[in-house]
């Protein structure tokens, strides 16, 4: 794995600061997410996930700016745990993602192909993160009507939040803390 500057130097060469995204440029989001993810004490793996959790596209963000072709360059400059979190946040919907936090583990998580893909406990804890840091960086650039979007669906992934995450979650949206929040991992 390399340093910062080599990963936003990846990211340039690839063209995030040309493309728009929420009333920014998609490298002014990535790096918004990553600094939420290490300002709420996430680890290592997890802020690298955010930096590049839309490089290859979502189902909301579909514009790609790094081929899958290149998941190994990607996978050798922030790692294959950090590499696998943001392959995963650009393959699976929105929506799996937050029925799964009503029905719990096992998690199975349908993918914008049409497929399913399994993921583990402890993956799905970070894609709950990444889910939130990726929400909260860009709502304050939403119309005042959509920044409540999801209330529901955010208060059930709670539970399965680190307490940073969750804490700014619980923040934004008004909601009361929970009273024993452990991630499930």
């Amino acid at each position: 794995m390399t340093g910062y500057a080599d990963k936003i130097a990846f990211l340039e060469s690839h063209g995030v600061a040309e493309l728009a995204h929420s009333e920014a440029n998609l490298l002014a989001h990535l790096r918004g997410v990553h600094d939420l993810l290490r300002e709420w004490g996430s680890r290592p793996a997890l802020c690298d996930a955010g930096l590049f959790h839309s490089v290859y596209g979502t189902e909301i963000f579909p514009t790609g700016a790094v081929p899958h072709e290149l998941r190994p360059a990607v996978r050798d400059l922030i790692g294959a745990e950090a590499e696998t979190v943001a392959y995963l946040f650009g393959t699976v919907t929105r929506s799996a993602l937050f029925d799964a936090a009503f029905d719990g583990p096992p998690f199975l998580l349908e993918e914008r192909s049409g497929g399913c893909v399994g993921v583990t406990s402890g993956q799905y804890v970070d894609l709950a993160a990444l889910t939130v840091a990726n929400w909260l960086e860009q709502r304050p650039r939403f119309p005042e009507s959509s920044r409540f979007s999801r209330a529901r669906e955010f208060d059930a992934m709670r539970r399965y939040l680190p307490d940073g995450p969750r804490h700014a979650l619980e923040q934004a949206y008004g909601l009361a803390p929970l009273a024993s929040a452990q991630p499930t991992a």
